[in-house]
């Protein structure tokens, strides 16, 4: 009697590209892992002393795009920034940086990933 058993799978699934990443404050869907972009993760200090940690990904669908693009006091050389916040609950999120492209810089503290 053979007690073995075989499963057969056509499908390879991947768990780091089916999870999202959420707002914090509201869970609405952010954006997805697989949207990263290298390198991803930066510490930066603004004018007023504040530390954030912030995550990039080259695009951010359930983030709103709020204020007019500034290039004062930029992280990235080149770039203008905006305010990110979530479409669902307007929570601020980070930033959109636009220059030669555009990505959004979002807070890690703020998210849900």
């Amino acid at each position: 009697m053979n007690n073995s058993i075989s499963i057969e799978t056509d499908e390879v699934t991947d768990v780091q590209t089916q999870k999202k990443v959420r707002c914090k404050n509201c869970e609405h869907e952010i954006t997805s892992p697989s949207l990263a972009i290298q390198p991803h993760e930066h510490t930066f200090r603004n004018p007023a002393g504040y530390s954030f940690h912030v995550l990039c990904y080259s695009d951010a669908p359930g983030a709103a795009n709020v204020g007019d693009a500034t290039t004062d006091a930029s992280w990235f050389a080149n770039y203008a920034w905006t305010f990110a916040v979530c479409a669902q609950c307007h929570y601020h999120l980070g930033w959109w940086y636009s220059g030669k492209d555009r990505f959004a810089g979002l807070i890690a503290t703020r998210l849900m990933r």
